[in-house]
């Protein structure tokens, strides 16, 4: 059974995913000239979730390992 979703985003600064491929563009379904970077994602195991706020925080939080559940990272306030 399905409990809940969830979103994971990868982590490029981790895995220094910098390389930039020049893709063309669609307009009105038709390729044209111009181009986009996009980013070329390295193949690694780091995401970030998100769980502080999504609505499924005690669902993800009963299937992660304590390790996963600590809080790494704190901005501070600002005044």
């Amino acid at each position: 059974d399905i409990v809940c979703a969830v979103n994971l985003q990868h982590d490029c600064m981790d895995s220094k995913c910098i390389t930039l491929t020049p893709h063309a563009t669609l307009q009105e379904r038709v390729l044209t000239t111009r181009e986009k970077p996009v980013i070329h994602h390295k193949k690694t195991p780091n995401y970030f979730l998100n769980t502080f706020s999504i609505h499924n925080y005690t669902s993800i939080c009963a299937v992660l390992p304590v390790s996963l559940q600590e809080t790494p990272l704190h901005v501070a306030a600002q005044n």
